[in-house]
């Protein structure tokens, strides 16, 4: 089985965020991981189980952001001879100038960049190809900073592997979700009791969920205005999740908050990725996958960035957690050629 994705769970404020970390095995018979998950036994066996006895000779790190470098370290330690490969750009936040032997526990090996490449060339070049996009620039700590995201082609397989640039939210309960947090998060009230273990509750807590991991605050989690600290769900959040989910599409805190601030950059690597590949499926680090979906496909998904009235999300699930956040991250922290949020 030369390509494999693995799904762990972690949890963000009490709601279920799945991370995948996809597995391929290279035609020397070795392995290639992008983006480790959290460094139990299983996660580690299961990797290993992928090559039949094949040991791990490539750890990918595939974006700027924590949650997909955070186990990097631990992959390291486990597997001792792997060459590290990362996007540009990465940096630690208070203290900017971390070594990075100390952060991944070994000196990087190769920065997959596509304007800039390495001298290092990787050898598994030939197998998965990549392109990297600098998506956009802020002023963090007084520096300014530049987030990266790299995707990769796997030519045997036909599979585009992203991070957090596309997703497709499932309308059924994905596989490893815990059912008591779907449960928790299911009631109407936070003071309700805690329902019984139905399919039906387990569904009503996953689409809450998808709502608040995609806005933060969504338009139907309300304050309760006799009760002092309860959350109530009026009518109407059902409705939201269907214009959210079982398509394609940019997650919202990615276009809200990165790719508004540079949508022509943007669009210049979405054009690079669906012109240069002929991919079949798309493997992203969250949601759903393998999602089926062309080159056209994918490039039709990021219409928005010539302009942001197409597939604008509702302006009031927005209203309360992103758009306040990107007013802030787009205005004071000093970036430009920003676009308005929508």
């Amino acid at each position: 089985m030369y390509l494999s994705y693995l799904m762990f769970t972690s949890h963000i404020a009490h709601i279920l965020y799945l991370k995948r970390c996809v597995v391929i095995q290279l035609d020397d018979g070795s392995l290639w991981v992008h983006a480790p998950l959290a460094p139990t036994e299983e996660f580690f066996e299961l990797v290993e189980s992928c090559g039949s006895g094949s040991i791990v000779k490539h750890v990918v790190v595939p974006s700027y952001a924590l949650e997909h470098k955070i186990f990097v370290k631990d992959a390291i330690e486990r597997w001792k001879d792997a060459r590290l490969w990362t996007s540009p750009g990465q940096f630690s936040f208070p203290i900017r100038s971390i070594p990075s032997n100390f952060i991944f526990g070994k000196e990087v090996d190769g920065v997959l960049s596509s304007d800039t490449p390495s001298d290092v060339i990787p050898p598994w070049a030939d197998e998965i190809q990549y392109e990297t996009l600098a998506a956009g620039t802020y002023n963090i700590g007084g520096k300014e900073t530049t987030f990266y995201e790299t995707a990769f082609f796997h030519i045997k397989s036909k599979s585009l592997i992203v991070t957090d640039a596309i997703a497709k939210i499932p309308k059924e309960v994905p596989e490893l979700n815990d059912p008591e947090l779907l449960l928790l998060v299911s009631k109407e009230s936070t003071s309700d009791p805690q329902p019984d273990d139905t399919y039906e509750q387990r569904l009503i807590g996953w689409k809450k969920t998808a709502l608040l991991v995609s806005y933060f605050f969504p338009e139907h989690e309300e304050p309760d205005p006799n009760k002092f600290g309860v959350v109530t769900w009026t009518p109407g959040w059902e409705n939201n999740f269907q214009q959210l989910s079982d398509r394609l599409l940019v997650p919202p805190v990615v276009r809200t908050l990165i790719y508004a601030q540079n949508p022509k950059r943007v669009k210049e690597w979405v054009d690079k990725v669906s012109s240069r590949w002929q991919f079949e499926q798309i493997i992203p680090a969250h949601f759903e996958a393998p999602i089926k979906a062309s080159p056209d496909e994918f490039k039709r998904t990021f219409r928005f960035l010539e302009d942001d009235s197409i597939d604008a999300y509702p302006e009031k699930d927005l209203a309360r957690g992103l758009k306040p956040i990107a007013d802030i991250a787009l205005g004071r922290l000093g970036s430009t050629n920003t676009v308005k949020v929508r």
